[in-house]
């Protein structure tokens, strides 16, 4: 979700529209009480609300499963008081089991705060479709995520070692755990770089320990969180991205290796089958199905002239269908109707 405002705040929507980012990230420290958490959230309120009297104002929020949606609904709904139209735009693999999994009472809560939305912003057809039937009477309309296209080139050279690209949270919820032991059954020399920060903090212990069972330590890198040229620098240079994820919405990560021309290994959920189209721009697996993850990567492994196929129309697609400027202009248009 961060990189997804980002990417917008450096798109055309900052040069067509006047732009205020409003951030919401908790201020107060880790064990505060309980009175300085409702302190700083009744100014966080003040100040939205303050913000929300410039004329002509539309609210466009950004939200994700748990705890966040309700806490972003409050401030949705004092928009809605103060007459101001609101977009609700919802990020996280997740977010579809969040709503299985309340209570009937939180359910109903729920569903009608995304009622008073003036549109619902989900990011595919698959969603909208999965999403409609919890969020009876929500306005849903589907904008795919975009990024900003590399303008330099891949750099990638004929490595006798392929290296193989992992790039979000490393955590369960992503198929972490399922890759290690898949690449503990492949037979071709590769490297896995896995790039981003731990969740729960310390998995990496286990999953180092993971490795070295199967005697691939020298194999497994961490680099922990990677940002800006630092990261554009592993998309690049990899040669396979993977991402085994059990959830997912339209992950950025995914549409960044495709923009770079890396060919995919992915999980079958979220948007990513509107995306990739398996044998043509990437392979799709099963979530959590180690032995396809295995096949699929000893697959690239193997065939040099595999990926580069594979990696070609995955960076066609990502330049035709992905662009933020696109996502920006259909966010534009949005606007637009709501506004009237």
């Amino acid at each position: 979700m961060v990189t997804v405002i980002e990417d917008l705040s450096a798109s055309r929507l900052a040069s067509d529209i006047d732009l205020v980012l409003f951030d919401t990230k908790k201020t107060t420290p880790e064990g505060r009480a309980l009175w300085q958490a409702i302190v700083a959230r009744l100014k966080l309120c003040a100040r939205w609300w303050a913000a929300l009297g410039v004329p002509g104002t539309i609210a466009h929020i950004h939200t994700c499963s748990g705890l966040s949606y309700f806490l972003d609904g409050s401030l949705l709904l004092l928009a809605r008081a103060r007459g101001v139209p609101v977009l609700l735009h919802i990020h996280g693999g997740l977010f579809e089991d969040f709503l299985r999994a309340l209570s009937p009472a939180a359910r109903c809560i729920a569903q009608f705060i995304a009622r008073r939305a003036s549109q619902v912003v989900v990011l595919s057809t698959g969603w909208r479709d999965r999403l409609a039937p919890l969020l009876p009477g929500a306005r849903l309309s589907i904008i795919e995520n975009g990024i900003r296209l590399p303008l330099q080139t891949a750099d990638r050279a004929d490595a006798d070692v392929p290296t193989i690209l992992f790039l979000g949270t490393v955590s369960t919820a992503k198929g972490v755990e399922d890759l290690i032991e898949a690449i503990g059954r492949l037979r071709h020399p590769f490297r896995l770089v896995l790039v981003g920060g731990e969740d729960p903090p310390g998995i990496g212990v286990r999953l180092r320990a993971r490795a070295t069972q199967f005697r691939l330590a020298g194999c497994v890198e961490f680099t922990g969180p990677v940002y800006g040229a630092a990261k554009h620098d592993w998309l690049r240079t990899a040669d396979i991205f993977v991402l085994p994820s059990h959830a997912e919405a339209l992950p950025m990560a995914l549409l960044e290796a495709m923009a770079h021309g890396l060919a995919v290994v992915a999980s079958r959920v979220g948007a990513i089958p509107s995306v990739v189209v398996d044998e043509r721009s990437g392979l799709l697996v099963d979530a959590r199905d180690v032995d396809q993850i295995a096949g699929a990567l000893e697959r690239l492994l193997a065939d040099r002239e595999l990926r580069a196929r594979f990696g070609r129309e995955a960076q066609r697609v990502a330049h035709a269908r992905y662009s933020v400027d696109r996502a920006a202009a259909e966010l534009i248009d949005l606007y637009r109707k709501v506004a009237a």
